[in-house]
């Protein structure tokens, strides 16, 4: 019978190299060649009369076409893959996953719920830990990571970027919050030695830099409750920070923010014998992030 949908090698094909953002990775991980992928992606822009990606570099950016498309697709393909995941198991998969602390607290944790709804047959273990854990030693069988990517013998996805920007209780100071940069000099700045206020500081013209003194905290979760004491102004991290806004338990501090020179990674291991569960795991988080980023 005829139908509209193209084959399903060429979703696959054009889901792998949005994901990668590279013909050369996305064949690599469907043990396909290079032309092959391209000759899939030109096949579906040629169908839909859009273009799908643009060259940047040595990088194919898809195109708002792609993105959107994207969307689709993989809530396409993750219908099928769970379709065929239940029809073959008997027994719940159970998956370790490494997470950073202030991750797994104020942004992961609160959307499991959605994710055991979606796959009732896959247990989470969350190993939350502020290291690296060792994939290849079997310390987990996935991980969030958090820095620049690239890291070896891995398959990785970034997930989503992030903005920092100054924040403290509304009652701090008896409500007298800072106006300015030169305010902003006279509170108590709370540091954290992985979130420098440095650029921050540089984007906001101020005239000083690091500061020297004030309370330490290495975990963006806690730096956040000691700001939310009325103790002094934190720099946050907008990934954590964003419920505590919208609540009112923080308030913004001038409104300047500068990006997040590190990203949120997906890794794994394509060898996994779970592969097929992790895969349903990083196309939900990428559902959690997409929207938003």
């Amino acid at each position: 019978m005829p139908t509209r949908l193209p084959p399903l090698a060429t979703l696959q094909a054009f889901e792998a190299a949005v994901r990668h953002q590279s013909y050369t990775r996305a064949a690599q991980e469907l043990a396909l060649t290079h032309g092959a992928i391209s000759h899939h992606v030109s096949a579906l822009e040629e169908r839909l009369g859009l273009r799908l990606f643009e060259r940047d570099g040595n990088r194919m950016v898809p195109t708002e076409h792609g993105r959107l498309l994207v969307v689709k697709v993989r809530q396409a393909l993750g219908l099928l893959e769970r379709g065929f995941a239940r029809a073959g198991r008997d027994e719940h998969v159970s998956l370790a996953v490494s997470v950073l602390p202030a991750l797994a607290s104020r942004w992961l944790a609160p959307r499991l719920p959605n994710f055991a709804e979606q796959h009732p047959d896959i247990d989470l273990c969350l190993d939350v830990r502020s290291g690296v854990a060792d994939l290849a030693a079997g310390d987990a069988d996935a991980a969030i990571r958090y820095g620049p990517g690239g890291w070896p013998d891995v398959q990785q996805v970034r997930l989503m970027g992030d903005e920092l920007l100054p924040v403290c209780a509304p009652h701090y100071r008896g409500g007298r919050l800072p106006a300015s940069v030169a305010e902003l000099g006279d509170c108590t700045l709370l540091r954290n030695p992985w979130v420098p206020w440095e650029p921050w500081l540089h984007a906001a013209g101020a005239e000083w830099r690091e500061p020297k003194r004030g309370p330490v905290c290495t975990d963006s979760a806690v730096l956040l409750d000691m700001a939310a004491t009325g103790l002094g102004v934190a720099l946050a991290r907008r990934v954590f920070d964003d419920g505590d806004l919208r609540s009112g338990r923080l308030v913004r501090v001038l409104d300047i923010s500068v990006p997040d020179p590190s990203s949120y990674f997906f890794v794994w291991r394509a060898d996994h014998p779970q592969i097929d569960a992790i895969h349903l795991l990083r196309d939900w988080l990428l559902e959690q992030v997409l929207p938003t980023t």
